[in-house]
């Protein structure tokens, strides 16, 4: 796992224990931390050099995630994820997100499209320059802008749910990922601007699926050359 303190740029902020779920949900989705690996809370804080306090914290929210289960005894361990859980999770997470979409048609305005089009002018720098470690916090910029014009904060919160299972560190991991996110900022702008709701919830439904699909693909393939290796 990455250490916090060696963060990639900087990546990583929030408290002790936001930022160890993260990391261990990050490591978990992306097939590297197998089903049934022992997560020891003494062992992880002493790798990211931390007290037991927010460790602890960590494991419990990653519990209520669903990515680790706890049995009483023995502790911590990750648990069970297949590629289709994964699907199904995008699955929410595109009709969540498409109807945050549709409904931000109706509060669209220059200085919105103005902020829309300069984030994703600098998506498409950070992927010319092969920086796409920086991308994710770009796109989830992007979806923030049109996800908080509009008054839905239960479906935010369900969004948000959702995305704790995209791992930030796989924009340089997944092949197509850049392109999907630079595509779909794209065509979104195109949507907004003409004030078209239909189009603007299928192409974010459109980006999350096929998104989805290539995360479950990678999580696929990771475990068989862990279970091979």
């Amino acid at each position: 796992m990455n250490s916090a303190g060696t963060a990639e740029n900087g990546r990583r902020y929030g408290t002790a224990a936001s930022i160890v779920a993260s990391d261990i949900g990050e490591n978990i989705v992306s097939g590297h931390l197998p089903p049934g690996s022992p997560l020891r809370v003494h062992q992880v804080a002493a790798q990211y050099e931390m007290s037991l306090t927010p460790v602890r914290e960590a494991m419990q929210r990653l519990v209520t995630e669903g990515l680790v289960v706890r049995t009483p005894g023995v502790g911590f361990a990750v648990g069970q994820l297949k590629a289709s859980d994964i699907r199904d999770v995008f699955l929410t997470l595109a009709f969540v997100s498409g109807e945050l979409s549709a409904r931000a048609v109706a509060h669209v305005d220059d200085a919105m499209l103005a902020e829309l089009h300069a984030i994703h002018h600098e998506s498409l720098a950070l992927v010319h320059r092969r920086a796409v470690h920086g991308l994710d916090e770009k796109n989830r910029e992007f979806y923030s802008i049109i996800n908080h014009s509009t008054d839905a904060p239960k479906l935010r919160w369900v969004a948000g749910l959702c995305i704790r299972y995209v791992p930030r560190s796989l924009y340089s991991d997944v092949p197509g990922w850049p392109d999907i996110t630079v595509g779909g900022q794209e065509a979104m702008i195109d949507a907004l601007e003409v004030r078209d709701a239909d189009s603007a919830r299928a192409i974010t439904e459109s980006i999350h699926h096929r998104a989805g699909e290539a995360l479950a693909e990678s999580y696929d393939i990771t475990r068989a050359g862990r279970a091979s290796a």
